[in-house]
């Protein structure tokens, strides 16, 4: 074999060996990129079952005081974590149409839950969704042999397109309701405070709640109910395909041992 020869076989090598390599690197980007989607699509799929409304109790409150949380009165199953159901494409409506009155079919929706009055909306336990908004009623249960303090709370935990803008947060607490809205971008605007007995904390919060007196044995009711209102000006194509993820959050309130 001349020199030449030689010289065209050893280049004809290093070109197939760097092909080799380039193929090897090539497959491994491939490979990479195909797990990085699947982590991503997991992480989607965790997001979406995390953004149903959750309730959340510091596990040292259920192990240490004996504080629990329980979508039922009798407390069959106490527990640390409850979770309710998303609805998928809420469409807005207004705190009226939450009654879902069938004598007005300008908005009855046949086949969900109706009420004739908001306080019979608060009636139901554990998760009672209608047409277009979240309902979750759930309890929280002193069974520890002292009396004792709690803080809950409301986080907003994710939101998309800002549809937290237009959205509605009703609370009862043993009865008693209370609707929570986003303070305004233009106080001005008409209907920019609808249907709203108090702001949201801020950017990031509902509402708190702190309780100084729960005593040993005592039982609070609470009723969740959110949705879109459509009375508000924020409430436009905008936010359409948007999203809001709400938890709500308990813990001992540590002043109750100080004052004690």
């Amino acid at each position: 074999m001349s020199g030449q020869e030689a010289r065209e076989v050893r280049t004809t090598a290093r070109q197939v060996n760097k092909r080799r390599q380039m193929m090897r690197l090539l497959l491994i980007i491939i490979l990479f990129l195909l797990l990085l989607m699947s982590i991503v699509f997991a992480g989607a799929s965790f997001l979406n079952k995390a953004g149903r409304f959750t309730i959340n109790l510091d596990p040292e409150a259920f192990n240490k005081y004996g504080i629990s949380i329980s979508e039922k009165q009798a407390f069959d199953n106490p527990t640390v974590f409850l979770q309710g159901t998303s609805l998928e494409n809420m469409w807005n409506i207004t705190q009226e149409w939450l009654l879902n009155d069938p004598n007005n079919k300008e908005y009855y929706a046949d086949g969900f839950p109706t009420y004739q009055s908001y306080a019979e909306l608060d009636q139901g336990d554990g998760e009672h969704n209608g047409k277009d908004y979240i309902a979750y009623t759930f309890y929280i249960r002193n069974s520890g042999s002292e009396d004792i303090g709690y803080f809950g709370s409301i986080s907003i935990d994710s939101v998309v397109k800002g549809a937290d803008e237009a959205a509605r947060v009703m609370v009862f607490l043993n009865g008693v309701p209370t609707v929570y809205g986003k303070t305004p971008k233009n106080p001005r605007a008409e209907n920019a405070s609808f249907g709203i007995d108090e702001f949201f904390v801020d950017n990031s919060k509902v509402m708190e709640t702190r309780k100084t007196d729960f005593k040993s044995g005592e039982v609070d009711r609470y009723t969740i109910v959110v949705w879109l209102e459509g009375w508000d000006p924020e409430c436009v194509n905008d936010i359409m395909g948007g999203a809001v993820t709400l938890s709500m959050n308990f813990k001992i309130l540590e002043e109750s041992f100080n004052n004690g």
